[in-house]
């Protein structure tokens, strides 16, 4: 077998002890390094050269997530306490610190090209100013948000009991468009091209919204609740746990309705993490077998590599040029793969 013909394998450049079980990992968008929340309520920047790692902050009783803005100039952070934080990345100095009430702060993200940040806490999505002041407040979700995500700068999507909210952010004037389902999404992911909304569900389902017009519909049979989905770059495949395989269907020509999914096996216990690169046909998953993953599912229903952390994958997130990876383990462990192809 010649060099062009070898299949790419994830080469380890480093792995770390973050101490107690990490809740939350996020890239900085230059690839110089991430930002880890964990159970402890540390929250850290860790240099992507070596692994040193850096605490800049915390929350108490732990944190539920962390974000880092397009610019690459600040992250944030939120947790148990109720709290929420933006912290600059040159000195890990602290900006501001908010906090939303009575309700644990579970899900940021940043507005892409953008300086708004948003955040769930409860059934209530809130956008903050650079400066730490809230702008609005949008209500009326049917539970606790699941979900949070940006489709380009101006739409974010907030998934609840009872469907997702659109809601509109252009210029100070804001909107919120439903969709409905009596049913409860776990997850929220927009095909790249904003063209499709999945949601994992509780119910062992996955379910989508095409848009513009919002036609619904949904496939089941999974095994357990669906906690995990990946859109691939070019919004053909979409990617999905629920059990030991990797699910995918494809969206591409009249979409995945009446057609069978293509399922890639070789995880011994439940998938924890599904991720298409950003750019590119390769995905990575982790599991609770201690298994990290490399597929291109495109040309082999095979895994590529795998290598085994020293407890359940718990996070696992790739570089925005797609040639690195971070996985994290319950027992603490961060490490990072190269892709080489």
């Amino acid at each position: 077998m010649n060099a062009k013909t070898k299949p790419a394998r994830l080469e380890p450049l480093w792995a770390i002890d973050a101490g107690e079980f990490p809740t939350a990992l996020a890239w900085l968008p230059d690839g110089s390094g991430l930002v880890s929340g964990s159970a402890s309520g540390e929250v850290c920047l860790i240099a992507a050269g070596d692994g040193a790692r850096r605490v800049i902050g915390h929350h108490e009783e732990g944190v539920l997530a962390v974000a880092a803005r397009g610019d690459g100039a600040r992250v944030a952070s939120s947790g148990q306490d109720c709290e929420l934080a933006e912290w600059r990345v040159s000195d890990g100095a602290l900006l501001h610190r908010q906090a939303r009430g009575r309700a644990w702060v579970e899900h940021l993200a940043y507005q892409p090209g953008g300086r708004l940040l948003a955040s769930a806490a409860g059934k209530a999505v809130d956008l903050w100013s650079e400066a730490g002041e809230r702008l609005h407040g949008f209500d009326g979700h049917g539970g606790t948000v699941s979900a949070l995500a940006w489709n380009g700068p101006k739409q974010l999507g907030a998934a609840a009991f009872g469907g997702v909210w659109i809601h509109s952010v252009a210029g100070g004037a804001y909107a919120t468009e439903a969709l409905p389902w009596k049913g409860a999404p776990l997850t929220l992911a927009w095909s790249p091209n904003g063209k499709v909304i999945a949601c994992g569900m509780q119910d062992a389902s996955v379910h989508f919204w095409r848009r513009p017009g919002g036609h619904h519909s949904q496939m089941a049979g999974y095994a357990t609740r669906v906690r995990e989905t990946s859109w691939s770059a070019n919004s053909r495949w979409l990617a999905t746990g629920g059990g030991q395989q990797v699910v995918l269907w494809d969206f591409g020509g009249k979409g995945p309705e009446g057609t069978r999914p293509v399922q890639l096996e070789g995880h011994t216990d439940r998938l924890t993490a599904v991720a298409f690169q950003p750019e590119g046909g390769h995905l990575a998953s982790g599991g609770r077998d201690w298994r990290l993953s490399l597929w291109r599912p495109a040309s082999s229903p095979l895994a590529l590599d795998a290598h085994l952390l020293g407890a359940p994958v718990c996070a696992l997130e790739w570089a925005r040029d797609g040639k690195r990876v971070a996985v994290a383990a319950e027992d603490g462990e961060i490490a990072l793969y190269a892709l080489v192809a």
